[in-house]
This record gives structure tokens, sequence and C-alpha cells, in this order.
């Protein structure tokens, strides 16, 4: 199975190098009018990646408040270059919320991280039979992923979505690479199981 996600609906931010920096002075001079703006463009950006990670739309708000107080500490330390602020800034955005992201599951999910690694040529198998290709909505696989278990969700976006190796989510989540691989092969089998589940919900 190979799931396609249309990024054009995903959450985007639109802002030129000028208007962002002097967005991003402004928070850094602790002015409430520009950290009220930068909440307002920024939260649906961050929000469409907290909410592959969390359960609910509640928990995403959590984790997008505690990682917007990070980024507001951190504004001081990022180095404004006018002439690629943009792309900068957003990747160390995006790394600051995934990383709060995995912080979350931490901290509120610490049991479920300590993982027995299965077999990895059972893991290589994980879609050999699949020949067809199924396109859907990026809400409806968001939807389903929210169900996945937390590690199994930290894991599929990890690898999948965000192009993080096996050895570099291991380091994350202090667990080992096999176990990484694993639990990735576990999470496309529940996720298949929902996709089929939700599309014959939709089509009864």
């Amino acid at each position: 199975m190979t799931i396609l996600i249309n990024a054009k609906q995903k959450a985007t931010v639109h802002l030129s190098n000028e208007q962002l920096s002097i967005l991003l002075n402004g928070c850094i001079l602790n002015k409430r009018s520009a950290q009220k703006e930068f909440y307002h463009v920024f939260f649906g950006y961050s929000m469409s990646i907290a909410l592959r990670y969390s359960s609910g739309y509640d928990n995403a708000v959590e984790i997008t408040n505690d990682a917007f107080l990070k980024i507001y500490n951190g504004l001081k330390n990022f180095t404004l270059r006018l002439d690629n602020i943009v792309a900068l800034f957003m990747a160390w955005f995006k790394k600051i919320v995934i990383n709060t992201c995995i912080d979350y599951l931490r901290k509120h999910r610490k049991r479920e991280l300590i993982i027995t690694s299965t077999d990895v040529k059972q893991v290589m198998l994980a879609d050999e039979d699949e020949t067809g290709e199924q396109m859907l909505q990026y809400q409806e696989i968001i939807k389903c992923i929210q169900q996945l278990s937390p590690v199994y969700k930290t894991v599929f976006n990890l690898y999948v979505i965000e192009g993080f190796s096996h050895a570099e989510i291991a380091y994350q989540l202090n667990i080992s690479e096999g176990a990484s691989k694993s639990n990735l092969f576990k999470a496309r089998e529940h996720l298949k199981q929902l996709l089929k589940k939700d599309n014959t919900m939709r089509c009864a």
C-alpha cells in the first residue's frame, strides 16, 4: 500500500524574507503585538505537525503551545539571514515542533517506549504483497494515524513523513534500531487495517 499525502492540504505559511524578519525581531523584543501575530501566522502549521503525533485536537494544542514557548525562548539564538530566512526558519521551527512532540510522548507515554524488537526479515517484508496505490485525503490519513498507539504513531511519522532514518529514530526515542523497524512494520499493518475499515464505512 502506498499512502500519498497531498502537501497542498497542509497548513502553509506565506511570508517574505523581509516580513518574517520584522516579525521575528518584534518577538525577540518581546512585543506582544508581534508575538500575537506570530502565533496566529504559525499556529496552523504547527498544528498540522502536532496532529500527526497526538491522539486528538486538545493534545495537539498542548504540544503546539509548548513548542511556541520553546520557540519564543530560542529566537534570540536564531541567526537572521535575509537572503534565506524563510527556508531556514521553517526548518528550525519544524524541528522544534517535532522534538516537542517526542518530548510529549516521553512524558506521557513512557511505558509504551519499551518495545521488543522482532526479526528484521519480517519487517523488510512489510508491503511486498501490495500492488495497488491508494490515494486518500490528508485529513482522512491524519484521522487514522491518530488512532495508532503513541509509539507506532511517532515511529511512522518520523520515518515515513519526516524522513528520519531508523538510527535517528532509535536515538530520539532511546530504543534499538530493530525496535524502530519493528514498530514501523506494526504501524503500517495497523494503519492498513484502519484505512480499510474507514474506507468500508464510507462506502457502506
